[in-house]
């Protein structure tokens, strides 16, 4: 006789419509300018079902973060890791550029950066494991890519350089092409 499958608890159910609910709004506006009445109503659900999960704007923020982040970081392992694809060095560093500036999500990073730094530790924390936890990713997959290179420098360079590309793309700065940016970073980084 085979397992039964079980569906999903409807608490986990409820948590992730927040979490999406919330996650769709700030694509539109500001975290700031988003209160609990708003995910309420875009999960459509009460707002006592929503304290019940989230007695506050952090506590929706925190797990936001901590499942974008793990997305990132899911996403970019499953893409150095697929054997059938090609992720020479070039193509890791185009990849990871692309992804940082084109992500749909590139707005809530740029958000979750300037909570970071505007005080939110927690938020900090989060942010600082996870830049190491890529930093490790990319420094091992750059030296395996490019024996006797520095791979921590140069993960590091990808990083600040994506971010502040992220930061380009989302100010819609024309005087910037990002593709071919991208391309030109990416050459010269794999001729370093």
């Amino acid at each position: 006789m085979g397992a039964i499958a079980m569906a999903a608890p409807l608490g986990t159910q409820i948590r992730e419509r927040i979490l999406e609910s919330a996650a769709a709004l700030m694509e539109e506006r500001s975290f700031f300018d988003i209160s609990l009445a708003d995910i309420a109503r875009a999960a459509r659900i009460s707002k006592g079902t929503l304290y019940y999960y989230y007695n506050s704007r952090d506590a929706i923020l925190f797990d936001l973060t901590d499942r974008y982040l793990q997305k990132l970081s899911d996403d970019l392992l499953a893409w150095v890791d697929n054997e059938e694809k090609d992720t020479s060095l070039p193509r890791l560093l185009r990849y990871t550029f692309s992804r940082g500036v084109y992500d749909k999500s590139g707005s809530m990073r740029l958000f979750l950066i300037a909570e970071a730094v505007s005080g939110k530790g927690d938020v900090r924390d989060k942010l600082l494991e996870k830049y190491a936890h890529f930093k490790n990713v990319l420094a091992q997959k750059i030296a395996a890519r490019k024996p006797g290179a520095d791979g921590e420098y140069l993960a590091w360079l990808t990083l600040t350089v994506m971010d502040g590309m992220l930061v380009q793309s989302q100010l819609k700065n024309p005087a910037l092409d990002t593709d071919a940016f991208i391309e030109a970073t990416a050459r010269l980084i794999t001729e370093c």
